[in-house]
């Protein structure tokens, strides 16, 4: 998708991160997950270039979680993201999205249900993993979030 239809259909990046305190099965340790206002976007920080996120910067776009971008930055960095990601997802084809908190012991998890397809899952092995995700998908979509 180019940077002008994103800017036409009015879609604006919300946030995200890219952390070692996510994971995506045994072997993806390092991954990002990033929203906009129409989609979720899955990064795998060891393909497509994703390893470019994990920097100084944490993972973060501009340093923060949830950056104020201007329509042309929000724009540049959806696409970027586009680019490397591992999996996409719009917002009105995710039936819910199931957050699990880290124990002492073992680690937690975010299941994307969509409603047609299967499920993505990422390991959180932190508990701020879990922690930043409770709030970046409180600011995408609250109505299908469970969490526990």
């Amino acid at each position: 998708m180019i940077e002008a239809e994103q800017m036409a259909n009015g879609e604006m990046f919300l946030g995200g991160f890219a952390s070692g305190f996510l994971a995506r099965g045994l072997t993806h340790i390092g991954y990002g997950i990033y929203f906009t206002t129409s989609r979720l976007i899955g990064i795998d920080l060891g393909a497509n270039g994703g390893g470019a996120l994990g920097g100084t910067m944490a993972g973060f776009i501009h340093g923060e979680l949830m950056p104020k971008l201007s329509p042309e930055e929000s724009a540049k960095t959806i696409t970027d993201l586009y680019r490397m990601k591992d999996f996409e997802m719009e917002k009105d084809q995710i039936s819910r999205i199931e957050l699990k908190k880290p124990g002492l012991l073992g680690s937690g998890h975010i299941v994307i249900t969509p409603k047609e397809g299967k499920p993505e899952k990422i390991s959180l092995r932190h508990r701020i993993a879990y922690d930043r995700l409770m709030t970046l998908t409180q600011a995408f979509s609250p109505e299908i979030i469970s969490s526990s």
